[in-house]
């Protein structure tokens, strides 16, 4: 019953991560057929105007993946959120190329954790890290230290097939932890609870 329960817990995290992975990637293709939507409008007979103007012919759309893509940021990768607010201000090829480029920064470098320092009582500061890159690199480590590196490289090799097999592909990981054991598992979620970045947002 523990190693069922731990490996539902490990199955579910490397599932969170798989599927906020190919969210992003949806996200950059969705953007990139959009990019062929905008046009520039024309200013009337007679008009002078000092700006320019643009649109989109698929304006539900549109707003819809900007409206996506900025929940996303301030979810995933909130450091970015900044630098990619500006942008949908104003629709026209450069704003929208920026915050492409924003999408397609963080799949090739995710952020690098956020460091903000909380002055706590007695001095002591408190480093709190808050990006998905960071739990990834916990999770990932708490794995590589308790299990054997045949293991480990057989789970990767599983996770190859999990975006063309997704439930075929779960089902080989469930399999494969309950091989590994209960106390490995056990370790791992411990080590993963006990890093101090992890727990002190339970606190």
């Amino acid at each position: 019953m523990v190693t069922q329960s731990l490996a539902t817990i490990l199955k579910k995290t490397i599932e969170k991560i798989m599927n906020t992975e190919k969210l992003l990637d949806d996200l950059i293709q969705q953007g990139e057929k959009l990019t062929n939507t905008i046009s520039y409008v024309p200013s009337g007979n007679g008009v002078i105007r000092t700006f320019s103007v643009y649109r989109t012919s698929e304006k539900a759309e549109y707003e819809n993946w900007q409206s996506s893509v900025q929940r996303f940021i301030k979810t995933y990768f909130p450091s970015d959120l900044e630098d990619f607010k500006p942008n949908t201000k104003n629709l026209n090829p450069d704003n929208h190329q920026k915050m492409m480029g924003i999408l397609r920064a963080i799949k090739l470098m995710p952020a690098e954790p956020k460091k903000i320092e909380e002055q706590k009582a007695g001095n002591t500061n408190i480093t709190i890290n808050n990006t998905q890159q960071l739990v990834l690199n916990i999770f990932t480590e708490a794995i590589k230290d308790e299990i054997t590196g045949k293991e480990y490289k057989e789970l990767k090799e599983i996770l190859k097939n999990y975006e063309r097999e997704p439930e075929k592909t779960s089902s080989k990981v469930k399999d494969k932890l309950k091989k590994i054991g209960g106390d490995v598992l056990t370790n791992i979620v411990t080590n993963i609870l006990t890093n101090p970045n992890i727990y002190g947002g339970l606190m």
